[in-house]
């Protein structure tokens, strides 16, 4: 039988190995000589052909969701997240402008609260249609107005019941944010928020201040129907709530006043809006105290005396609070002797305990020098046979 390569297939019967793979590999090089040239031809036809465009990437920022409205005083708070993500969900690199929107609505022409998508897409029409921007916060406006993650606006309403054409008594204020980014590329408009101005309420009268070792005792008599604020300031000029949200009752005590210095205190009443939000009132006038760092650190506690061949192991708890501590021995009737001080750890090995009865004392001791009661433990050292 003749193969398509020319030679007979019994040919092959009886060759070595060796001259049968090179009868394979003569073969195997003939073909890829014919088949090259078609290899080259089609991989250079297919190099450099243009796929369909693509389209290029529009980048917007994020819709703002949770713009919230809060007065205090005469001025309303406008606070939201700080634009960082743009509607393909990709990091926002530079936010050119920020437009806060405005519009007063009578109240009886107000439409009822929104159920739905479409009633917010409809909310955010009609504030466009009857708003207007009262202000356009450029790169240095937004730089003073970022609170951390937040953006605070504040809105003076004095100024708004001047210029308002409806009766600022029966009025109500819609509020909405829109982010400019990417070549003057406008957001939608944020979540429609609603405040209803009210006459701020009385602060808290009768506030009263009281110093101890868990920290200060903050007194007032509360205006009916509202809640508390309460602020600390060390100079009296820069004031900060110490309060995360407005307190019921008359009276909070504040743990994270450090001692050794004069704190003062004011209060403000805040009072719930209808339909949401609330407003806060002006501060009470402050009221300032020592908080005097004379309060020792607690007892030890769990203090145990181990005896360990011919020494003894004294141990006890952490002292929250206490900087070192002190041990102490008393033996025979003698007053106590110090055995160590200014000690970190919490346990203490005397080396060399008498035989007999013998009493071991620890104190604790803060950063300034406040000493605690003493605790005991006891143990009776025998003779080593």
């Amino acid at each position: 039988m003749i193969s398509d390569f020319g030679f007979r297939i019994s040919d092959l019967h009886g060759l070595s190995p060796a001259r049968v793979m090179g009868w394979k590999f003569k073969i195997q090089k003939s073909i890829f000589k014919i088949f090259l040239p078609i290899i080259l031809l089609l991989t250079l036809a297919a190099c450099g052909k243009e796929g369909p465009p693509l389209p290029p990437e529009i980048r917007i920022a994020e819709r703002t969701g949770d713009l919230t409205a809060d007065q205090e005083g005469e001025v309303a708070v406008l606070r939201w997240s700080y634009p960082s993500m743009t509607t393909a969900g990709k990091a926002l690199a530079e936010v050119e402008a920020i437009e806060v929107w405005r519009a007063t609505l009578p109240k009886g022409q107000e439409p009822p609260p929104p159920m739905t998508p479409q009633d917010r897409a409809l909310q955010r029409q009609l504030l466009e249609a009857q708003g207007e921007i009262i202000q356009r916060l450029d790169p240095p406006e937004i730089e003073a107005a970022t609170r951390g993650q937040f953006l605070v606006y504040r809105d003076d309403l004095t100024r708004w019941r001047q210029g308002v054409a409806v009766d600022p008594e029966t009025a109500v204020m819609w509020y909405g944010v829109r982010t400019i980014c990417c070549r003057k590329r406008e957001s939608e408009l944020s979540n429609v928020v609603r405040l209803l101005p009210t006459r701020p309420p009385d602060p808290p009268t009768g506030l009263e201040l009281a110093a101890g070792a868990q920290g200060i005792d903050v007194r007032w008599q509360a205006v009916p129907k509202t809640s508390v604020l309460v602020e600390r300031s060390p100079d009296g000029a820069v004031w900060t709530s110490v309060t995360e949200q407005a307190v019921t009752g008359g009276e909070w005590r504040d743990g994270q006043a450090d001692q050794g210095r004069a704190w003062s205190y004011r209060l403000r009443s805040v009072a719930s809006l209808e339909g949401g939000g609330q407003v806060i009132g002006d501060p009470s006038e402050p009221v300032r105290i020592e908080h005097p760092d004379t309060y020792p650190p607690p007892i030890p506690e769990e203090v145990v005396c181990l005896p360990e061949g011919e020494t003894v192991r004294v141990r006890w708890r952490l002292v929250p609070g206490a900087a070192n501590y002190e041990v102490a021995r008393r033996f025979g009737g003698k007053p106590a002797e110090v055995l160590g001080s200014d000690l970190t750890s919490v346990e203490f090995t005397d080396g060399e305990p008498p035989l007999g009865n013998t009493t071991y004392l620890v104190v604790a001791r803060d950063a300034v020098g406040n000493t605690s009661g003493s605790a005991e433990c006891s143990v009776v050292m025998g003779a080593v046979p």
